[in-house]
């Protein structure tokens, strides 16, 4: 069945447009203001490095605040000091790269050898050394170390290098590894749009990452994100389909099914767009709008990621049969408020 007939099947009274996906996640550089702190970091100055980072940290839920408590929190683990609640802040932000980055390494890292290359390594990427992070990953021959290569591979833009390290660590028997693998393998297959593996792959890795109940969960809002964002812009992909086949529920169902399963989990990681993919369903506008709220203040580019995917849930929300009657009139006013339009 191709992509017409499914969409046939789920909207058969009119023909609809394929809606566009959602542009890739964009990697922000390093905010002028973190500068200063790493400066005084790289040239010794440990304390100043430190105080300054911790008050830039400390100025609120911001991009800018964030990057500070990433870099802090490489200088502390650096310095074998408490790093937890810095990477802690760095997880409950909104950034697409350092949040899961930062759930994983919440879950995975054990500063217990101060001079373990890998731990070595986490301090130099977290502090803006990206050159020299690789060369210590390559040098610890562990598992993480390969998948945070991949990482690093990906956010200076050479996704084809990224892709064979990402796939060794797609293997591991680690389930927390496994699944940030196939959260940022996902990335670059969207890139090259081959959707239905990365839908297969972003899948996998949401139940490997999912706590079920116990153990870490600060990867998997992450991931229910980029794979929301991703069914909010496609039909129906096989992953979905053949879930729709076995339970004979809709496609947008399990498009919320994902959101809101990463909505769930909040002990470390609360990225809004979770609250949006999972409130704009039932219609909670002011969650909604509450979402969007926390990502202005974030960034400009968070909060225009944010009203995209209002709009592009919403017009997929009024595609369904019916979306024009009265009871659908305060989604297609929210929508158009949100879009502008």
């Amino acid at each position: 069945m191709d992509a017409n007939d499914k969409t046939r099947t789920l909207y058969p009274l009119k023909e609809l447009e394929l809606p566009a996906l959602l542009p890739l996640d964009p990697v922000e550089p390093v905010p002028a203001e973190v500068g200063p702190g790493l400066e005084a970091y790289r040239n010794g100055d440990l304390n100043d490095a430190m105080n300054a980072l911790r008050e830039i940290a400390g100025k609120g839920r911001t991009a800018v605040a964030g990057h500070a408590a990433a870099a802090l929190a490489g200088i502390e683990l650096g310095a074998g000091l408490h790093c937890w609640e810095s990477l802690e802040q760095v997880a409950a932000g909104e950034d697409p790269w350092l949040g899961p980055l930062a759930g994983v390494l919440i879950a995975e890292l054990e500063p217990k050898e101060d001079g373990r290359s890998l731990l070595r390594g986490v301090t130099a990427q977290l502090t803006g050394e990206a050159e020299a992070a690789r060369a210590l990953y390559a040098e610890a021959d562990e598992e993480l170390a390969t998948v945070l290569t991949g990482n690093l591979l990906i956010v200076s833009g050479d996704l084809v290098a990224a892709e064979e390290p990402l796939r060794r660590a797609l293997r591991s028997d680690n389930d927390m590894i496994a699944a940030y693998a196939g959260h940022l393998l996902g990335h670059i297959l969207i890139a090259r749009t081959e959707l239905e593996e990365a839908g297969n792959v972003l899948s996998d890795a949401f139940w490997r990452s999912h706590p079920r109940g116990t153990g870490p969960e600060g990867l998997v809002p992450w991931v229910g994100v980029r794979i929301g964002e991703l069914l909010a812009g496609t039909f129906v992909l096989d992953v979905v389909d053949n879930l729709m086949e076995a339970s004979g529920m809709s496609e947008l169902y399990f498009t919320r099914d994902f959101f809101e399963n990463a909505a769930f989990f909040t002990k470390y990681s609360e990225p809004s767009l979770t609250k949006i993919g999972l409130h704009l369903f039932p219609g909670d506008f002011d969650i909604v709008q509450g979402a969007l709220g926390r990502l202005r203040v974030w960034s400009d580019e968070r909060y225009e990621r944010g009203r995209a995917l209002t709009v592009l849930l919403g017009r997929r929300l009024l595609e369904e049969e019916n979306s024009w009657s009265d009871s659908y009139r305060p989604l297609r006013e929210f929508v158009a408020d949100v879009g502008g339009v």
